[in-house]
């Protein structure tokens, strides 16, 4: 009598050992693609928390209470990609905008000062990571019945990862300020 295991017996084993690993190797790339869209989901979320923070507190430093647009340009009930506010402080014109930069041919939102020629502060600017997907409805602004300006609303999307179905999160934002008059 032989001892040994056969040829069939071999296969059969091997066969087993590689829909194991197989298996094995589906679940830690699930995990590992979850990983990494948990940050990128993390990283989109704390940026454009920060972007929503800045946007409401330019809002409620800015003057509201002249009428006819002179210290608030801002569309009234249609959506745009910009607007203009009087800072209350010192009176200084400050543009938010979002924007399609046509030398990175990517989308930026900034706020560029009035009194200080050439001063712009980018709120967001796409980098290796992230990327606004785009400036469509970008900012809108509403009225009290007697025409005084009450409410400012931002919306805008972050996107991180490639164009793929599996590997590319998005979060859209949005914020209403109220404005005191």
């Amino acid at each position: 009598m032989k001892k040994g295991f056969t040829l069939v017996e071999v296969l059969v084993v091997v066969t087993m050992i590689m829909m194991i690993m197989v298996s094995i190797g589906g679940v830690m790339t699930g995990v590992f693609g979850s990983q990494s869209k948990n940050k990128a989901m993390d990283k989109i979320t704390q940026n454009g928390n920060w972007i929503l923070a800045e946007l409401k507190k330019n809002i409620l430093n800015a003057d509201s209470s002249t009428e006819n647009g002179e210290k608030f340009t801002c569309p009234i009930g249609v959506y745009d990609n910009s607007i203009v506010i009087t800072n209350v402080k010192d009176g200084d014109k400050t543009t938010i905008s979002c924007f399609l930069d046509s030398t990175t041919n990517s989308y930026k939102i900034a706020s560029v000062s009035g009194k200080a020629v050439g001063t712009t502060i980018y709120l967001f600017q796409q980098n290796n990571d992230l990327r606004l997907k785009d400036c469509t409805n970008f900012v809108t602004c509403s009225t009290t019945p007697s025409l005084q300006l009450s409410n400012v609303k931002f919306n805008f999307n972050i996107e991180a990862g490639v164009d793929t179905l599996i590997s590319k999160t998005t979060k859209d934002f949005s914020v209403d300020v109220t404005l005191r008059n």
